[in-house]
């Protein structure tokens, strides 16, 4: 409710008292008297009134200030993130670029792996070229190397393929590099066929 309306109601209070009030007070006091005394009435509620808002408009401005505190604090709260989230999208972006550079290298090393696989294929296939000029020259030889096959030469391979075991597994047991596991698994296929 206003002040003022309180001011208005207590005003219409006391003039009402002073109606109801027996005459006889009345011819007692004179009405200077009377008017002097609601007037200080009045003044002492609007005293009282004026205080009040006094210390409302104290709060207010207690309010604000603990407003425009909660907000720099907020704020400052807002942009420690905000670096946080940078630095975390940096970590990232530096994450990302080493995670590719190691694929590029394993990339490179797989190919550095078939490429030592082919320069073996290719020894393993002069050797042979080379044996079987060799037993063109003595045909007894042609005979025991014919009789020899693929999973003689690599018995180890062809056991722990035949237990059911990965061709990763079997490369790290055997020491024999994967594409050349792969390569002589298919050879071997060939050879039974």
């Amino acid at each position: 409710m206003s002040p003022w309306i309180i001011i208005v109601i207590l005003g219409a209070c006391a003039i009402a008292y002073a109606f109801i009030m027996p005459r006889k007070d009345k011819v007692q006091q004179p009405s200077h008297q009377l008017v002097q005394e609601m007037e200080s009435t009045l003044e002492h509620y609007m005293t009282e009134i004026e205080q009040d808002n006094d210390a409302l408009i104290q709060r207010v401005a207690e309010l604000k200030g603990e407003a425009t505190a909660a907000d720099h604090r907020m704020q400052s709260q807002l942009q420690e993130l905000q670096q946080r989230l940078d630095q975390l999208e940096q970590q990232k972006v530096k994450t990302t670029e080493l995670s590719t550079a190691e694929n590029i290298m394993g990339q490179r090393s797989e190919g550095l792996q078939a490429q030592s696989l082919m320069d073996s294929v290719r020894v393993e296939t002069n050797q042979q070229i080379a044996s079987a000029s060799k037993l063109q020259d003595n045909p007894q030889q042609e005979e025991d190397q014919k009789g020899e096959s693929i999973k003689d030469r690599y018995t180890e391979l062809f056991r722990l393929h035949d237990e059911g075991k990965s061709m990763d597994a079997i490369s790290r047991q055997t020491g024999i590099q994967l594409g050349e596991v792969q390569l002589i698994l298919q050879l071997a296929e060939r050879e039974e066929s």
